[in-house]
């Protein structure tokens, strides 16, 4: 009977059950999420926006907050898995699935977080029947819908490769009698497809990233800058920032969301992705510092206050101590600092395999990063609104209520529930043909394989650096 269940698993290109135990874990926090915001969320849709925290001063608030972590996340993980199917870089490999299938999935939950900012959320379907021009909001819409629709097609596109080289093999295992000639031409024709699919991958992986510009995460950073009437985001460095925190967010992400499913699949991830993942996180967390800097050192010296006020307000004011301690301390220097002592440690560690690129180190470098830009968006949307477009208005304030924050788990809950429904039932922990492995192999580095591919023949577990590269476009090379 478990033989049958993974034959089929695999005959229909889906992942690998957990434990029991893992997934009886799972269902509770779901569970708790969603029974502990279930009653807000629908005061919310039955009663509007009164609940929340928001005013006409401060109209965006902790749903907008939150709205752009998810989709900065959604962004940079797709850009990282360009790293792969865009650039060929085969050390990010073992990520590359896990990275597209997740974007999709952070796509939909941050539209699902600015879908309930919305005044009247049956009105959203206007957005989507009738354009205007010169709306920054309904560009951003169709961008984002155009970059869901080519990451979603990339995908099967990865998926339909899978099965053709599963096909191949058995078409040549079955005609392995024919003779030496009448299989290599079936060989040949067969990376030719592969290639071609590959190719196909490519293009898309290239036309998704240009999106990336005017999507998710560039797109909403643009958006941001367009509101002139807030001297905080006007400038070209705010959508620069956003694209640089898209990038450490996903590394983050990454780094956590890979070791976790290594542990709770008893295998060992592969060292050369986390080595390389660590050094995209460092990266960019160097970007990132510059990014803050060059907002925040012009605003002060300007003498304009539409545009010192704010900064003012973030680096001396009421969000002070978020910006010090949330921004630049969980967000800068704690991860720099874990970050370099994780690598200081594994050196010592490398010989035996142990401590591999930073262990717990670099997953509190990545845990206080994400918390670290959670903090920045807060910060940026919040201190955007603190000075009155009006003189002699009162000056604007906001603290999320009570419904807010749980309407926010409301919906954090249906993202765990999403994430893990992805990774059981797609192969989001393997790579195949359009990965560049010549067989569809586990993306850990020792004993995971027959447990995340369900397999019972021979196919060797993966190591750092495949044997049987098939990096091809447009024809077998």
């Amino acid at each position: 009977m478990g033989s049958d269940a993974h034959k089929a698993r695999r005959r229909f290109g889906l992942g690998s059950p957990f434990p029991r135990r893992v997934t009886a874990g799972w269902a509770v926090i779901v569970g708790v999420l969603l029974v502990a915001g279930a009653y807000f969320m629908f005061d919310r849709l039955a009663n509007g926006l009164g609940m929340a925290g928001a005013t006409n001063a401060v109209p965006w608030g902790l749903w907008v907050v939150v709205y752009i972590w998810f989709s900065g996340l959604a962004g940079g993980l797709y850009l990282l898995s360009a790293l792969v199917y865009l650039l060929r870089l085969p050390r990010f490999a073992p990520i590359a699935r896990l990275s597209l299938g997740l974007s999709v999935v952070s796509l939909v939950v941050s539209m699902i977080f600015i879908g309930i900012d919305l005044g009247a959320i049956r009105h959203s379907l206007g957005t989507l029947l009738f354009f205007h021009w010169s709306s920054p909001l309904a560009w951003e819409i169709k961008a984002y819908l155009f970059f869901m629709a080519v990451a979603v097609v990339q995908f099967a596109l990865v998926l339909w490769n899978d099965k053709r080289a599963a096909a191949d093999a058995r078409t040549a295992d079955a005609g392995g009698g024919d003779g030496g000639a009448v299989a290599g031409a079936s060989s040949a024709e067969a990376l030719r497809r592969r290639g071609n699919v590959n190719l196909a991958i490519r293009v898309l992986a290239g036309v998704g990233v240009a999106t990336s510009f005017v999507g998710p995460p560039g797109g909403t950073g643009m958006f941001f800058a367009a509101v002139k009437t807030r001297g905080l985001w006007e400038g070209g460095v705010t959508s620069v920032l956003f694209y640089v925190m898209a990038i450490v967010t996903a590394a983050a992400f990454l780094i956590v969301a890979y070791r976790l499913l290594a542990r709770l699949r008893g295998a060992r991830p592969d060292g050369g992705v986390l080595a390389g993942l660590n050094r995209v996180l460092a990266a960019s967390l160097l970007a990132f510092a510059f990014c803050v800097f060059f907002q925040v050192a012009p605003a002060l010296l300007s003498g304009d206050p539409a545009v010192a006020a704010p900064v003012q307000v973030m680096v001396a004011g009421s969000l002070a101590p978020l910006f010090w301690a949330g921004e630049i301390g969980l967000g800068l220097v704690l991860p720099a600092l874990l970050l370099a002592v994780g690598a200081a440690r594994s050196r010592a560690g490398r010989a035996d395999g142990r401590g591999i690129a930073g262990g717990a180190w670099a997953v509190g470098a990545a845990l206080s990063a994400m918390a670290g830009i959670l903090a920045l968006r807060y910060v940026l949307v919040v201190a955007g609104f603190s000075v009155p477009l009006l003189d002699g208005m009162p000056l604007p304030a906001y603290v999320p209520s009570a419904g807010e924050v749980m309407v926010a788990l409301f919906v954090l809950g249906l993202a765990v529930g999403c994430y893990g429904l992805a990774v059981r039932l797609l192969p989001l922990e393997r790579v195949g043909a359009s990965e560049g492995e010549a067989q569809v192999e586990s993306a850990y580095a020792d004993a995971g394989a027959d447990a995340v591919l369900g397999a019972a023949s021979g196919a060797s577990p993966r190591d750092e650096v495949s044997t049987g590269k098939e990096v091809r476009d447009g024809g077998a090379a």
